[in-house]
């Protein structure tokens, strides 16, 4: 069994009636089987060194996340079947963006630091859409108010006093009129 979480809860070996329930009438029918268990993200660097396949950079992958929280993939081995390694890290880690580098362009992924460039250009873009998002919002309620001072300005004009027109022009009190 390879298991990639960073908690270790278990033990290198376990046997399968130890993980679950069973009543006691069918115990006898349930074959208790070993399991070995392989904490992929506590494999020592020279275990991850025996390695000669992508896996080398999977299981690189997670000693490091367990590491570091943060962590930015860095690892510049090339990889060979990128599709699968891809898959396998957006399955492992739940984080829908590997599928997203799968799915949208994934010439050019050769390494972990490939991975890392798109993830950051992921990241950039999102942020980019999120200030447009933002901005327009603030403008629509700046053009709100400006239209609503524009408004009071007229009222005023037309010899309506600053406070029934402030009324009228739905202006908050703690807005500012000098511009």
């Amino acid at each position: 069994v390879l298991y990639f979480g960073t908690d270790r809860h278990w033990n290198s070996r376990k046997k399968i009636k130890e993980l679950m329930e069973i009543p006691r009438c069918l115990d006898m029918y349930v074959n208790d089987y070993q399991m070995h268990v392989f904490e992929v993200a506590w494999l020592t660097e020279e275990q991850i060194s025996h390695f000669r396949s992508d896996f080398k950079v999977v299981a690189n992958f997670f000693v490091q996340k367990r590491k570091n929280k943060d962590y930015i993939p860095d690892d510049p081995t090339e990889i060979r079947h990128v599709d699968e390694v891809l898959k396998l890290l957006q399955v492992m880690t739940g984080d829908r963006r590997y599928e997203e580098i799968f799915r949208k362009k994934k010439e050019g992924v050769h390494s972990m630091c490939d991975v890392a460039e798109r993830l950051e250009q992921m990241g950039i873009a999102k942020g980019i859409e999120i200030g447009r998002s933002e901005g327009r919002t603030e403008g629509k309620i700046e053009g709100k108010i400006e239209g609503k001072i524009l408004v009071y300005r007229n009222l005023c004009r037309e010899g309506f006093d600053e406070k029934k027109a402030r009324k009228l022009a739905e202006l908050p009190e703690d807005v500012s009129l000098e511009q």
